[in-house]
């Protein structure tokens, strides 16, 4: 439902009167503190490691290719969804997508609901390296060797429990390993974990520490991580271990209409109240032996 709303936001965003009055003040995707912040050369070497291998993944009809760079048409977030000018990163390029992130030399992870038929696989690309620095006045700019194909679907499941994707790319990219991942050991209660993904499309985003509040599925866990859509795929890791933990896969509404001011608002949750949905990455074991 958060990637059908931002669709039909997007779509419409050159009107600036159209009016999505949506009653959602009990909801939210911010929990506590707004500790979100842009992936840059000042964040931790840790991070700046972590994200070399999580992608952007976004529609064909989206892109210009020239001689050695691809242009991501994208307008900002002010323009996009109409958010109010004083939020965070309103000023920012955003677009529909998803995230997806390295599992191994040319397999990428991400929600089930991002890639889910042969058709998503022709008709959308991966993109690396999509961060504050790329953002131009038409959108990002990236490298050629940045943007990659969807060669083929290895495993796929959303139904309701499950929701995952794996795909292969059309190339192993360089220089970008592949993610640790926890296949083996269930993640502690109360656990600090972080994310890294492009929420609303918007450049590299870090999520800075959320504590699992919901563990006891076998299939997912929940935690009070700052997630928007655009970050379904992200990688979830443990703060501890570096070790991603899950797939964020779904969450609360994101946005409501604040209607003195004819723009939109993020919605906010007490930090303890509420979580977004994570499928655990061991489910992904019997694609990976």
């Amino acid at each position: 439902m958060r990637q059908v709303l931002f669709l039909c936001l997007f779509l419409t965003a050159m009107n600036a009167r159209a009016a999505f009055n949506i009653d959602l003040s009990t909801v939210g995707s911010i929990y506590g503190k707004d500790d979100r912040e842009l992936v840059t050369t000042q964040s931790t070497k840790e991070i700046q490691e972590l994200s070399r291998s999580v992608a952007l993944i976004v529609s064909t009809d989206l892109l210009v290719e020239n001689f050695f760079k691809t242009t991501i048409k994208a307008q900002t977030l002010q323009e996009t969804l109409q958010m109010c000018v004083d939020e965070r990163f309103s000023n920012k390029s955003a677009l529909p997508g998803c995230t997806g992130f390295l599992i191994g030399p040319d397999l990428m992870a991400t929600a089930g609901h991002c890639f889910q038929t042969s058709e998503d696989c022709m008709m959308k690309k991966v993109i690396f390296d999509v961060d504050s620095k790329k953002q131009t006045k038409k959108g990002y700019s990236v490298l050629n060797s940045n943007v990659f194909s969807c060669q083929s679907i290895v495993a796929q499941s959303f139904d309701g429990e499950s929701d995952f994707t794996i795909i292969k790319l059309d190339r192993v990219p360089k220089k970008r390993p592949a993610l640790k991942l926890n296949l083996k050991n269930k993640i502690a209660d109360n656990a600090r974990v972080f994310m890294i993904g492009h929420p609303f499309g918007l450049p590299l985003m870090l999520s800075k520490s959320a504590k699992v509040n919901h563990n006891g599925s076998d299939i997912s866990f929940t935690a009070g991580l700052d997630s928007f859509e655009g970050n379904s795929g992200s990688p979830v890791f443990n703060a501890s271990t570096l070790e991603v933990e899950g797939i964020l896969v779904n969450g609360q509404q994101d946005i409501v209409l604040d209607s003195k001011n004819e723009c939109y608002r993020n919605l906010q949750y007490e930090e303890d109240k509420g979580a977004e949905g994570i499928f655990r990455i061991s489910g992904l074991l019997p694609f990976l032996q």
